[in-house]
C-alpha cells in the first residue's frame, strides 16, 4: 500500500489540495471521493499542488481528466502546480497538458481564477 495524502486549505476562492505520496490504481479513489465532495452550490475551483507528489499512475491520471471535465461542466475548473520534472513529462508526453492547465508555482495556480 503507498502513503498518499491530501491535504486541503482554501485561498481566497480556490480549493487547494496538497497532493502527497503516490496516486496510483489503489490511492486514486482517495482523491476522487475528496474532489467529488467539493462544496456545492458554487462553481468548484480546484489547484492541486503537486510539489510533494512522486508518482502517478494512468488510474490517477484518468481520475483528473475525469474531475476537470466535470469541474469544467459546473463552470469551474481543476489546475495543476508544482509538478516535479518526472510528472511533467509524463503530462506532456501524454499530451495532459492540452487538457489540464498546469502551472509552476501554486501562487501562479491561484491567481488564474481571478482573470
Amino acid at each position: 500500500m503507498s502513503d498518499f495524502k491530501i491535504e486541503r486549505e482554501s485561498q481566497e476562492d480556490v480549493d487547494v489540495l496538497r497532493l502527497s505520496g503516490q496516486l496510483d490504481a489503489h490511492t486514486f479513489p482517495t482523491l476522487q471521493r475528496e474532489l467529488e465532495g467539493m462544496p456545492k452550490g458554487k462553481p468548484p475551483r480546484v489547484v492541486l499542488d503537486c510539489a510533494d507528489l512522486q508518482y502517478v499512475s494512468s488510474a490517477g491520471l484518468g481520475v483528473l481528466k475525469k474531475m476537470s471535465r466535470e469541474f469544467r461542466e459546473q463552470e469551474g475548473d481543476l489546475r495543476l502546480s508544482s509538478l516535479t520534472d518526472k510528472i511533467a513529462n509524463v503530462m506532456n508526453l501524454l499530451g495532459f497538458s492540452q487538457v489540464i492547465q498546469v502551472f509552476g508555482e501554486l501562487d501562479d495556480a491561484v491567481d488564474s481564477f481571478k482573470k
